[in-house]
């Protein structure tokens, strides 16, 4: 675990301001992330589940896989990983050891969602919940089971698209009162939505600013930090757009077998070693490495 990044996005959580966390899907996104200054990153399961396995997010990728996903993006960045851990892959006991393993990997925050196992992406038509009772016990099992208090449990529901507001404002209530630290109603569709998670649930809540659901708006920082909203994160942002941008580098490399008509679109060498800080590892080894004897 790591108690100081656990302790810092505890005390971001209780500023003014809303904590913004960057949607990534690996470690070099997480980096970038990292170093345009967010105070947080966030490790999306559909993202992880795109780049790890290419398939799409409907329950396939394991506890262990996402685990070990997320300690590799802790230690590429020193900023607090805020993670999904999908239903906690399985029932209460499960959800305790899953707790466990992503406290243990360096991770701040882990949200667990009140859907049947396997799960999927509550943008795809067809998942069912389980009932409200029993996410009650996951939650009270994933407080009991961490280690560090500053290790933050977000409870999520995604009760809205398919049960209705006044279930997903019924079941916020429930999972904060079972000791949440943080609500996530996830695709809400209105302000009037969102101001009422904020005023009605005693807990911080979480909006998830999921572009191009559905025609759906998308709101923006500035707008849910006036309505409320506590944590704020960019789940597939990153991807929608590195996938887009990637196709068409991709198309053009096959069609015209070479770079040099789009080379001042790539990133120069040397920023790129900077990104991966490739200076802090010469450095290290200037300093610690160990001289070798010439054999005569």
């Amino acid at each position: 675990m790591d108690r100081d990044k656990n302790a810092r996005l505890r005390k971001l959580l209780n500023g003014s301001a809303p904590v913004v966390a960057a949607g990534a899907y690996d470690c070099v996104s997480a980096r970038i992330a990292w170093q345009c200054g967010f105070d947080a990153v966030y490790m999306t399961g559909n993202g992880i589940s795109a780049s790890h396995i290419g398939k799409p997010d409907v329950g396939l990728t394991t506890m262990s896989e996402m685990v070990a996903c997320a300690h590799m993006m802790t230690e590429a960045i020193d900023v607090p990983l805020i993670s999904d851990a999908d239903t906690g892959y399985g029932n209460v006991v499960n959800v305790y050891r899953t707790v466990r393993e992503f406290e243990a990997a360096g991770v701040s925050a882990i949200h667990i969602e009140d859907q049947t196992t396997p799960k999927k992406c509550d943008a795809i038509e067809g998942y069912t919940l389980i009932s409200a009772e029993e996410m009650v016990e996951k939650i009270k099992i994933a407080v009991k089971a961490r280690r560090d208090p500053n290790f933050l449990i977000i409870a999520r529901t995604d009760s809205a698209p398919v049960l209705g507001f006044d279930e997903a404002l019924r079941r916020s209530q429930l999972y904060a009162k079972a000791g949440a630290d943080i609500i996530f109603p996830d695709l809400l569709s209105t302000r009037e939505e969102i101001l009422a998670m904020t005023t009605k649930v005693d807990a911080p809540i979480l909006f998830d600013i999921f572009e191009q659901y559905r025609g759906k708006p998308t709101f923006s920082v500035a707008d849910l930090s006036g309505l409320g909203v506590k944590v704020i994160i960019h789940c597939l942002a990153a991807m929608f757009f590195v996938c887009k941008q990637l196709t068409g580098f991709y198309r053009h490399l096959k069609e015209n077998g070479s770079t040099n008509a789009i080379i001042d679109e790539l990133m120069p060498l040397e920023d790129y070693e900077k990104l991966m800080g490739l200076d802090n590892m010469l450095e290290l080894e200037s300093i610690y490495s160990v001289r070798k004897e010439r054999l005569s």
